[in-house]
């Protein structure tokens, strides 16, 4: 009887390393490999004016439409200046920022009072 423990013993320790083994045999195991991380690419003006665009037509195009529905009398020049003053217009030429202005009040009416579109354009074209 005193053969059998360390029988046992030799017995599992062949049995765990044999589970190890088998368990890689013919198997190849990933590497890691360094993958490079995203390196953030600056956008250009262009780019840059077309994202802040998309982003303040999707958010205030409701505003302004309500705006201009409640104030058919409102200068939409005077409106370019608010929306040049309120918002943040980072990474921007003043150029650009003006077009981003005219951008959002001629894409938001587009998009939500297409009754207002023709106002907008004439308002914004008669600088």
């Amino acid at each position: 009887m005193r053969l059998i423990a360390p029988a046992t013993v030799l017995l599992g320790v062949i049995l765990l390393s044999g589970c190890t083994a088998a368990t890689t045999m013919g198997k190849t195991t990933p590497t890691a490999s360094p993958t490079p991380a995203p390196t953030a690419t600056a956008l250009t003006e262009p780019q840059l004016l077309d994202k802040q665009t998309k982003a303040m037509v999707n958010l205030y195009s409701q505003v302004v439409c309500t705006n201009l529905a409640e104030r058919p009398d409102l200068d939409l020049n005077d409106a370019v200046d608010k929306v040049l003053a309120t918002y943040a217009t980072e990474g921007l030429s003043e150029e650009s920022r003006v077009e981003l202005a005219h951008r959002v009040l001629e894409q938001s009416a587009a998009k939500s009072c297409p009754d207002q579109s023709e106002r907008v354009a004439a308002d914004l074209n008669d600088e």
